[in-house]
């Protein structure tokens, strides 16, 4: 048995090593959530998560359990509860978008719902008041932040053994009690059940009579499931000999007959296929939506920093932002692209609210090796509002591996009288050749 573990150990680690090379395609921090019952090893497997991959080269940041430090004294209660899941939140959202490759949450929103479907069947607080905590905590913009939920679980008889055996005591505490252990237990299983399809990713880990290293050999292999689904989606591809039928004019071509030529050729040509499969097979061209985001009579620049790989490789600043398209089920490809970069937009700047946008043409430089692996089909996103565009100017987008932009918004046609001095790329070149003027 020994042999069998420290085989699958080191198939986990040739594992984690392969997929530390796909960080560079990551949009953000990978976010796990461990939550689940009393006793059943969530703070252990925490820790070996954290190490795992800490060791492995992944840049991982716990967020700690916030129970610990609740000033308020009544365990289990709405406000001990609501100040727990807030407090985690606000750490969260303060972090999400550092320099980080994976953030671990100690009980976070998965959590919240479980104490909210107990307190709720325990009558200590209505109907009303748990619909709204509820829809609070799902809450689209960092609900959908959590990647995957860990839910851990262990009998509440082998949980009272746990406990008993690291005391000297075996009299009941307010939660290590075999009632309320119970109603606990309950209370996950329903709302797995309930909230669990709202979520990326769920784990249904069971911890009751296993070893603590055999169970965490077990839940990293399906945590490295995950995060591999999260780091190789599939994405929109074509055949390169299907793209080099396009029309081109100076690296793209803009126009509506060309926009609706090519997004046939893409509906009709495309196949999904893995990220790290796509980068490597120059038969196939990766299709990626670009946004250019206009604000009145101006276009937003964005401008990379010097540490960033791409400034030498792509130029210092771009008048674009854009995304690969990964595979969704029942959606057509011109829906799709769009669809797609406006979710990334309002991901970024973590709204709601849904842009106007209309197609200009497409980009593809089969020259350039560095950029004549994607073809970008690009769209103007209109910013409607005043708040939006400020706040813009403030955001720092990609922090990423030393992947970042900030800008600002400038005149369409000081960009194109100004392209030499601010070191454009070689798309952005091509939109503001072909199109005088910004619609």
């Amino acid at each position: 048995m020994s042999s069998d573990i420290e085989k699958e150990v080191g198939e986990l680690e040739t594992r984690a090593e392969k997929l530390r090379l796909l960080l560079p395609y990551a949009p953000r921090a990978f976010v796990i959530e461990f939550a689940g019952t009393p006793k059943s090893g969530k703070s252990t497997s925490v820790e070996a998560i954290r190490h795992f991959f800490s060791r492995h080269g992944f840049r991982v940041h716990v967020l700690a359990e916030r129970a610990s430090v609740c000033p308020i004294p009544m365990k289990g209660h709405l406000f001990f509860n609501a100040w727990c899941a807030s407090s985690m939140l606000a750490e969260l959202l303060a972090n999400v978008e550092t320099e980080t490759d994976i953030i671990v949450v100690d009980r976070g929103l998965f959590d919240a719902l479980v104490w909210l479907t107990l307190q709720e069947k325990r009558g200590e607080l209505n109907a009303a008041e748990a619909r709204t905590i509820e829809a609070f905590v799902l809450l689209d913009r960092w609900r959908a932040l959590i990647d995957l939920a860990v839910i851990m679980g262990v009998s509440p008889e082998e949980a009272l053994s746990r406990e008993n055996s690291q005391r000297i005591t075996r009299k009941h505490g307010s939660i290590m009690n075999p009632e309320v252990l119970a109603a606990i237990t309950e209370s996950v299983n329903e709302a797995i059940k309930r909230y669990g399809a709202k979520f990326g990713s769920i784990i249904n880990h069971q911890t009751t009579g296993h070893q603590v290293r055999e169970s965490n050999v077990v839940l990293t292999q399906r945590v490295l499931d995950c995060l591999e689904d999260f780091l190789n989606p599939e994405i929109l591809v074509v055949p390169r000999r299907e793209i080099e039928e396009l029309p081109l004019e100076g690296g793209g071509a803009f126009s509506k007959r060309v926009v609706e030529k090519a997004i046939k050729c893409i509906s009709y040509n495309g196949r999904f296929m893995p990220r790290a499969e796509a980068e490597s097979d120059c038969n196939y061209v990766q299709i990626v939506a670009c946004g250019v985001l206009r604000y009145q009579d101006g276009v937003f620049l964005f401008q990379r920093k010097e540490s960033d790989p791409k400034y030498r490789l792509y130029g210092k600043a771009t008048i674009w932002q854009g995304c690969h398209i990964p595979k969704q089920e029942g959606v057509g490809i011109a829906d799709l692209l769009k669809t797609t970069l406006l979710e990334r937009v309002s991901q970024s700047l973590f709204l709601s609210h849904v842009f106007p946008i209309d197609a200009l043409g497409y980009c593809w430089d089969p020259n350039d090796p560095n950029s004549s692996r994607h073809l970008g089909v690009v769209y103007r996103i209109l910013i409607d509002n005043p708040n939006t565009a400020a706040d813009l100017k403030k955001k720092e987008f990609r922090k990423k591996r030393g992947h970042g932009l900030i800008g600002q918004f400038d005149n369409w046609q000081q960009l194109v009288a100004n392209q030499d001095q601010l070191s454009l790329e070689s798309w952005s070149r091509a939109i503001l050749q072909s199109i005088k003027r910004m619609p």
